[in-house]
């Protein structure tokens, strides 16, 4: 039986620890709690816990000086501490305060009196979090061989089982699935596992096409090839693609984009292993097994007369369907770890709001759109600041994401975070602020620097804030265009903003 997960809560209000104790206690966690900072200390040093919950304003240590201490004072403790969730409560909302706290590692920040349900969603989530993150962590010492499927799940693992199982003997296979779920990965497995049990990898061909890439007046003479003379242009004999496989595997990707009449031509092959060179007038027969895929519905092709049936089903005499990611997301944290390794060598890590962030995020594009993820974020990380921490390698952080993964229309919190260090915006989930509250969280960020400029009247001051935010904005979209567009102005409005700050110096 799995261990409950252990939740450590802080209070110094003896009636709001029991009443926090209890609501997370009929949810079937084991809670332990402490009235001080001092005690709660202690007892982390015991034991493994999976969230700690702690009140801000406390006598003897304040939950934000909590965070610093482990940050500060307990290296021993830091890498454990770095993977446990932290949640901070409060009576009072001050959206300052909730900026350091995001800043320090917080997971999230609510403020008393909060809603029941809320609260327990909320605890959930984090609890996930440290599921995934202690996961992905685990990983990154394992070994990851390119170019095979990545994953724990149970759909995964069914896929790995049906391909090792089919791959000693087989005929013909379709591979169907959405874009970029992998598909070419399962052939290439498949052929691996042929080539092994018959013994002679070298000696066994595998020839991947993509039908969809090949123009369809020439798909013809890319498969079957053609003699001298067959058309203008034909100056020597070609050997097609087909003819290349002999003997192997022939690997036909986007087999739903074959036009009508190639398909009639593939279909003797299947049947009588036969074909014909174009312009030629004798047949050559080949020995090839053939693995096609495709990620349209080939029964609506049919139905629409644009696929044979008689081919169908010759091709899918075995068929094995590649599920979508958002189907096996408990799988994200494994390649992420694989793409982090695959594309970066100066970054090791990701961070929890990065994490939570695209497992939130349903992946149109599959496994393919979270590797060119990936691949921007380690771009983007390496070009950034390194932590402050000591010896800490560079990390992903939630500012390295695309902006289009946040605009999940499930999603019920969102936010930004300001990032003192040049003036960037990043985004969160934990202040609960939309619309044009978002630009009180960034000014909250540039606050300070603006109030070192003492004597500052209102209108002064109003346009030191247009500048820090106009500037920013354009830093970050690269574009004074798209940077207009996103605050809502016109570019002329931008331009004259600047200008007017850039005539006050």
């Amino acid at each position: 039986m799995e261990d409950k997960p252990k939740i450590l809560i802080i209070d110094d209000e003896k009636s709001i620890l029991e009443s926090v104790a209890i609501l997370l206690k009929l949810e079937g966690y084991d809670i332990f709690t402490a009235e001080n900072v001092n005690s709660a200390i202690k007892l982390i040093d015991e034991k493994n816990f999976n969230l700690v919950i702690s009140d801000v304003k406390m006598p003897e240590m304040s939950g934000i000086d909590f965070i610093k201490y482990f940050k500060s004072e307990r290296a021993d403790l830091v890498s454990k501490y770095k993977q446990v969730p932290v949640i901070l409560m409060t009576a009072y909302s001050d959206i300052k305060t909730g900026i350091e706290a995001m800043k320090l590692g917080a997971f999230d920040y609510l403020t008393k009196p909060f809603d029941n349900e809320e609260f327990k969603i909320t605890v959930k989530r984090a609890l996930d979090y440290f599921s995934v993150f202690n996961e992905l962590n685990n990983l990154k010492s394992a070994h990851l061989t390119a170019g095979e499927i990545k994953g724990e799940s149970k759909a995964i693992k069914n896929i790995l089982s049906e391909i090792a199982r089919i791959s000693l003997t087989f005929n013909n296979i379709l591979i169907t699935g959405e874009s970029g779920t992998g598909k070419e990965l399962a052939a290439r497995l498949i052929y691996k596992y042929y080539s092994k049990n018959s013994g002679n990898l070298k000696n066994i061909p595998f020839v991947p096409i993509n039908l969809a890439a090949i123009p369809d007046n020439l798909i013809e003479s890319e498969l079957f090839g053609y003699v001298k003379g067959a058309f203008t242009g034909a100056e020597v004999d070609k050997m097609g693609l087909i003819k290349y496989a002999d003997g192997g595997i022939l690997f036909l990707d986007e087999i739903g984009d074959l036009p009508m009449q190639v398909q009639v031509k593939l279909l003797r092959i299947l049947q009588e292993k036969i074909y014909r060179k174009l312009g030629s007038n004798s047949e050559e027969s080949v020995k090839i097994k053939i693995i096609a895929a495709t990620n349209k519905d080939l029964g609506v092709l049919i139905s629409a007369g644009k696929f044979r049936d008689d081919l169908y089903y010759r091709l899918n005499t075995i068929n094995i369907k590649m599920p979508p990611l958002r189907e096996h997301k408990e799988d994200i944290p494994v390649l992420i770890s694989y793409f982090i390794k695959k594309f970066s060598k100066t970054i090791n890590s990701i961070s929890q709001r990065a994490t939570l962030t695209l497992m939130d995020y349903d992946y149109p594009g599959n496994t393919r759109e979270l590797e060119n993820l990936i691949e921007r974020a380690c771009i983007y990380c390496e070009g950034g600041d390194i932590s402050d921490e000591v010896d800490a390698l560079r990390e992903i952080g939630i500012e390295c994401l695309p902006d289009y993964i946040f605009n999940d229309d499930k999603k019920e919190k969102g936010a930004i975070l300001s990032k003192e260090r040049a003036g960037e915006v990043q985004r969160n989930e934990t202040l609960k602020i939309t619309g044009a509250e978002n630009y009180m969280a960034e000014i909250a960020g540039i606050f300070d620097d603006i109030n070192k400029k003492k004597d500052l009247s209102l209108p002064d001051f109003i346009k030191e804030v247009e500048k820090y935010i106009a500037v920013n904005r354009i830093k970050k979209e690269n574009s004074k265009l798209e940077a207009a567009k996103s605050l809502g102005l016109s570019l002329r409005s931008l331009r004259y903003i600047l200008s007017k700050n850039d005539n006050n110096k």
